[in-house]
């Protein structure tokens, strides 16, 4: 049995933030029946710069896997170029520092024979109405996409039938449409008068724009047949004329036709595509024998019940409809409000960034209810990364998306972990839990072991003995000077144990959260050794959730929270952050600062991002002034600022990475 499918492109609505495109083509005038033909119904948001090449990326790709071998099985032919896409995508992702190239609503199909194929990402779907029934084909074939790095994971494959029309949307209609009002809007001779119904139906509810194909399949008729291989399709030629290598439509309606004469043959693959559902089955039956044996009175009882019954289920669906209307209603509205309060932040950060940021928390929470509503995603997605990219602006967040690499760690030992750096006088270390790595200009020295059994946790510089000391999980230092490591000790003969160590003058404090206290111990020249630990913390204080410490002549502790704590003489002093920032901590790890700095640096360590406070040398306390983010490089483990050249330096696992201030 030979099948004609006629087909039409439609977008309908009006919206700038995202790319839409058809595209289609076959080889038939070269191949015949064998070739089949390709659909594409694509729209990319969010990233308008590269949207026009990814969807001529993946339709060429797809032309070119999926007509490269015609003798072939379809299904294989349409898994290979789906393969090839992938590929090709993954590395148009690679070559972005952020991997993100946009949200991908696609759905890609192929006609072979009487077979469709197809798969699909994103919000696009496809759907089959046979005989006044609507089925969504593409239901759940991006389920296992979202655990593999695949845009495209899953194939679908049915058997088309005469009558069947199939529609490709970039989003899911039956958010704006029911499934009776979709069925119903299909009409057997025409593609366009349905395309049209269908618009009609959903330009009123449709807040963004909609890219959608139609494919209505019917017997072929002999002068269809006869007709075939005489002339190209005009609108596929006039493509081709203006662009050999690119066929994508960039009409509104653009109509074409393609011919395959179908011959039966048994399948070896589940068909996903069914004519009818059990209940369907049944109603079909019960009217075909409803009048079989006459009209009598049980018949006439029966057939008001029925109607009865209709009638409830039609009060019941205009009743549903009224409801999803209203709802739809009241989320638009909100979304409208969630516009006009990100409006407002903009205006109140420049003056009140404590109220701008209540209104980003009312707008951010306003925005995820109706993201989680499951209707209008797209918009409320927008209107979040919108309220992102506010706060963001607000908190003068600095993005070094390509940061220099000053020295790779890894090149000298493949295993490297760093932990911290070291600064002693001009000189620069890096270390790991048991390797101390000199930098010396923009090169690594060979690393030196620092112990074989203990197992370092913390370093600083102690510039008072020109030497790098290491605080160990055991509670042991040990001292790099003059190319030697050798143990430390106290008059009491031990240290306590700690989390951080730093050092001031002649003194190191070791911060033990687990005792709650700041160990202070000097070091006395002429006996070789430091004194008896003195407790630091002369108050009630808390530090017993402290990560951190760094001393200006002040000490400043930080907590697992992203608290500041500062302290003078051992008692802890009356401090405020002023102007503090939208984000709050998700893992704080270091606090940097010298008495050369008029800043504090804090890092957040799983966020890749540097704080930068100012002191405030009236006030003493200190103003959150902005912050470094660096994407895309894993959890940084330390900082560190040059204050001559006005550089900063974060050190990941295995590199060290250079910023501009």
């Amino acid at each position: 049995m030979s099948i004609k499918a006629d087909y039409e492109f439609l977008f309908v609505g009006r919206d700038d933030n995202s790319f839409l495109e058809n595209y289609s083509y076959d080889l038939f005038q070269e191949h015949g029946e064998r070739s089949g033909e390709i659909f594409i119904n694509l729209e990319i948001q969010n990233n308008p710069v590269d949207a026009e090449e990814i969807g001529a990326v993946i339709f060429e790709t797809m032309e070119k896997v999926f007509f490269a071998d015609m003798d072939a099985e379809p299904y294989t032919r349409f898994e290979s170029a789906l393969k090839a896409v992938n590929n090709v995508l993954a590395e148009f992702k690679s070559q972005k520092v952020s991997a993100y190239i946009g949200n991908l609503n696609v759905v890609v199909s192929a006609i072979v024979d009487n077979q469709l194929l197809l798969a699909q990402c994103g919000d696009a779907e496809a759907y089959l109405i046979r005989k006044r029934y609507v089925s969504i084909v593409s239901e759940g074939l991006s389920e296992e996409a979202e655990a593999s790095e695949d845009v495209f994971a899953s194939i679908a494959s049915g058997e088309i039938e005469p009558g069947d029309f199939v529609l490709f949307s970039s989003t899911r209609l039956l958010r704006y449409i029911s499934k009776t009002d979709l069925a119903q809007s299909v009409h057997k001779g025409s593609v366009g008068e349905s395309l049209d119904e269908i618009k009609d139906v959903i330009s009123t509810e449709i807040l963004g724009k909609v890219g959608l194909t139609g494919i209505l399949f019917s017997k072929v008729t002999v002068s269809d047949v006869e007709s075939i291989g005489d002339e190209v399709d005009s609108a596929t030629k006039s493509i081709l004329e203006s662009n050999e290598s690119y066929g994508s439509s960039h009409r509104e309606r653009m109509t074409g036709k393609f011919l395959n004469v179908f011959k039966k043959f048994k399948r070896n693959r589940p068909e996903v595509f069914q004519g009818g559902s059990g209940i369907s089955q049944w109603l079909k039956d019960f009217w075909a024998g409803l009048f079989d044996k006459g009209f009598g009175k049980n018949k006439i009882l029966a057939l008001l019940v029925l109607v009865i019954l209709v009638l409830l289920v039609g009060i019941i669906f205009a009743n549903g409809q009224n409801a999803k209307k209203t709802e739809l209603e009241k989320l638009d509205t909100v979304l409208n409000s969630v516009q006009t309060k990100i409006a407002e932040a903009e205006t109140k950060g420049a003056y009140d960034k404590e109220v701008a940021k209540s209104i980003l928390d009312k707008a951010y929470l306003d925005a995820k209810s109706v993201l989680e509503s499951g209707e209008y995603r797209e918009k409320a997605g927008l209107y979040l990364l919108q309220i992102e990219e506010t706060r963001d602006k607000l908190d003068n967040v600095l993005r070094i998306e390509n940061p220099k690499v000053l020295a790779d760690l890894s090149l000298k030992r493949s295993d490297v972990n760093a932990l911290g750096f070291a600064l002693v006088g001009d000189r620069v270390f890096a270390y790991d839990s048991n390797g101390l790595y000199e930098i010396v200009l923009d090169q690594v020295q060979d690393p030196l072991t620092i112990d074989d059994e203990e197992t370092v946790i913390a370093a600083t510089g102690f510039d008072d003995r020109n030497s790098v000391v290491f605080l160990t999980k055991s509670g042991k230092l040990i001292e790099y000077k003059e190319g030697t490591m050798s143990f430390m000790d106290t008059e009491d003969g031990v240290f306590h144990k700690g989390v951080a160590l730093e050092d001031w003058s002649n003194k190191l404090y070791i911060l033990d959260s687990a005792g709650n206290q700041l160990w202070k111990y000097t070091y006395k020249g002429i006996k070789n050794t430091f004194g008896a630990a003195e407790k630091y913390i002369a108050d009630e204080t808390d530090v017993s959730q402290a990560v951190d410490v760094a001393i200006d002549s002040n000490v400043y502790l930080l907590n697992n929270n992203g608290d500041l704590f500062k302290f003078y003489a051992g008692n802890k002093a009356e401090f405020y952050v002023n102007n503090p920032p939208f984000t709050m901590f998700k893992d704080p790890k270091i606090i940097y600062t010298t008495d050369k700095l008029n800043q504090i640096y804090v890092l957040d360590s799983r966020e890749a991002r540097v704080l930068v406070y100012s002191k405030d040398s009236k006030t003493g306390n200190v103003i959150y002034t902005s912050q470094y983010l660096f994407p895309d490089v894993g959890d940084l483990r330390d900082v560190y600022v040059n204050p001559d050249t006005k550089k900063m330096y974060v050190l990941t696992e295995s590199k060290i990475l250079e910023a501009d201030l």
